[in-house]
């Protein structure tokens, strides 16, 4: 029954240089009603704001100003084809929604926050007669305050929750054939913070505070067959040395205590799979 509503506008502007260069950019205000799963949660180990729903109050829209800009470029490097992309992102967010740990065994969405977020992303991409290489990347510098209700609800800083700084993932491909593809990829994600507290203390301390993770760095392989044009079979396996299920939580938020423990829902480990693919 939310019936919340807001204008939003938003340009764009793209100057292609010549059949290799490009720049593009987009800026405007944004206005997003948050989803189902964001509201109430998933039944299990995130729910409501408030598990007492006399108390809970309907979250806010998430609105703000976002800006990007974009280089491109399509030509031979290194005696490939190459397509690369270069974009640089800003946004500033009212309502900010973030995951917080609300509870010894639950969490929720709250959208009490306001804060920015800038950074890089680079793709590239590079074809050569028998090998692919893929390569993404991703930086993401995160700023977040949070309404203090204990000193008048004056804004106090934060940590920003579950959003890694780095994330990379890196792709090879060896095409003996036309029909058959062998891949192997690496892909890397920065540790996280899970815990919005922080520490006066500062250093340290303050890093400790929001509960971080360990990073994790998982390998994939797979291989891939395509006897026609409409079909595709594929075999693989994710996270080969099984690595997800002993990335780390750090438990204390002193830096003499012990490290890290298990985080509280481990990741899926190592996958086997097999798909087949029909196109018509």
């Amino acid at each position: 029954s939310q019936t919340n509503g807001k204008g939003t506008w938003q340009i764009a502007l793209k100057k292609q240089f010549d059949d290799h260069f490009t720049l593009r950019a987009t800026g405007g205000t944004y206005y997003r009603l948050l989803n189902m799963y964001e509201i109430a949660g998933d039944g299990a180990g995130i729910l409501p704001a408030s598990r007492d729903g006399s108390e809970n109050v309907f979250p806010l829209p998430e609105e703000g100003k976002q800006f990007d800009f974009s280089a491109l470029w399509n030509g031979k490097v290194l005696g490939a084809d190459n397509t690369t992309t270069v974009t640089y992102f800003w946004r500033h967010s009212d309502n900010m929604l973030q995951l917080y740990r609300a509870g010894l065994d639950y969490w929720s969405y709250f959208n009490d926050n306001r804060g920015q977020a800038h950074g890089w992303e680079l793709q590239s991409n590079f074809k050569w007669k028998k090998f692919e290489l893929d390569a993404k990347a991703t930086q993401t510098i995160k700023t977040v305050q949070r309404r203090n209700s204990s000193v008048h609800y004056d804004w106090m800083e934060v940590h920003p929750t579950y959003q890694p700084e780095w994330e990379t993932n890196v792709r090879l491909i060896y095409h003996p054939t036309d029909r058959w593809a062998v891949f192997g990829e690496m892909h890397y994600t920065d540790s996280y913070f899970t815990h919005y507290s922080t520490s006066i203390a500062g250093g340290l301390e303050n890093y400790l505070a929001g509960k971080p993770t360990s990073n994790l760095t998982v390998y994939n392989a797979g291989i891939k067959w395509t006897p026609s044009p409409s079909w595709l079979v594929a075999f693989g396996c994710n996270d080969i040395f099984n690595r997800g299920p002993k990335q780390r939580v750090r438990s204390s938020t002193y830096s003499y205590e012990p490290g890290y423990i298990n985080v509280e829902y481990p990741l899926q480990g190592r996958t086997y799979y097999a798909t087949v693919k029909y196109m018509f």
